[in-house]
């Protein structure tokens, strides 16, 4: 049986706003799942459930992670009533037969969670194929590349152990060729790599062959935040009803007179600025007071 490799996609990071609304809620129904729950110090089962009946990918095992947004919390109730708490969402990185790395992403942390579990409805909505026949699972990226190929097992269910991997510090690498020219082009794919090294379109790129591992700056960059609101919830009716303040520094070279910051002050009604040049940071709530006077 081939070791699976699940679609690599962009990590989903959420902006969150004012101070009292610091993470994002998530409420999931998963009337269809049947599910192993225990303590939160407890292990978590080392194989990975394949099902066509949850709607999220899931897991217990925080250790699993290579990159985890606590800042995603809510509950989730499955099929028995059972509700249990979502402490995050993030990426997990599993390592193949070939020695590549392929990236599960929007994972949920639900610490009580026993068992490991692949949304197949999320691999589909990804834009992965995926097909059931003859008692064999397939799964393939939207190039139609087989990633997963799984037997069916036990109870009619199709599970696999997954390896968990680690990005690869590409700072720790730097004696590695190919990671060379991995950063020299800007962290591009290996697999881009060795197709411009077959086509000579690059003089001194040698034949590259090397799994396709992800490095940290990889999984970093793919990162994307969701865009700033086009309107705001609140706005000022009147002048200095809501004031903007920003701490900047230390500047170089200082002032004449030694100041290395200033404090920005921005009426939101007006948009009339006034500036402080301060000395150091400890002299910004001062310098508030008395423009507050």
């Amino acid at each position: 049986m081939e070791e699976p490799a699940l679609l690599m996609a962009q990590v989903c990071a959420i902006n969150t706003g004012t101070e009292e609304d610091q993470s994002a809620r998530v409420v999931l129904d998963e009337p269809r799942v049947q599910v192993n729950l225990g303590r939160e110090e407890q292990e978590t089962e080392e194989m990975w459930y394949f099902d066509t009946g949850a709607s999220n990918h899931m897991t217990g095992n925080c250790a699993a992670f290579s990159e985890l947004d606590t800042g995603v919390v809510g509950t989730v109730k499955f099929g028995d009533n059972s509700g249990v708490d979502i402490r995050g969402r993030g990426t997990v990185v599993f390592q193949c037969k070939a020695g590549e790395h392929k990236a599960l992403t929007d994972v949920c942390y639900i610490p009580k969670l026993r068992s490991n579990i692949v949304s197949i409805g999320q691999l589909d909505e990804r834009g992965c194929q995926v097909l059931i026949d003859g008692g064999v699972l397939r799964i393939r990226d939207r190039k139609r590349k087989l990633l997963a190929k799984v037997e069916r097992g036990r109870n009619r269910l199709y599970t696999l152990a997954l390896r968990i991997a680690r990005p690869v510090c590409l700072a720790a690498r730097c004696d590695d060729e190919a990671w060379r020219w991995h950063a020299h082009f800007d962290h591009l794919s290996f697999d881009s790599l060795a197709r411009m090294a077959q086509q000579g379109m690059v003089r001194g790129l040698p034949q590259i062959e090397h799994a396709g591992e992800l490095c940290d700056s990889c999984l970093a960059g793919k990162q994307r935040l969701l865009p700033f609101p086009k309107k705001v919830s609140f706005r000022a009716g009147d002048v200095l009803e809501l004031v903007h303040g920003d701490l900047c520094g230390p500047i170089t070279p200082a002032t004449h007179g030694g100041r290395r910051y200033f404090l920005l002050l921005v009426d939101d009604y007006s948009r009339f600025m006034w500036l402080h040049l301060l000395s150091s940071k400890d002299e910004a709530p001062t310098a508030i007071k008395e423009f507050q006077a």
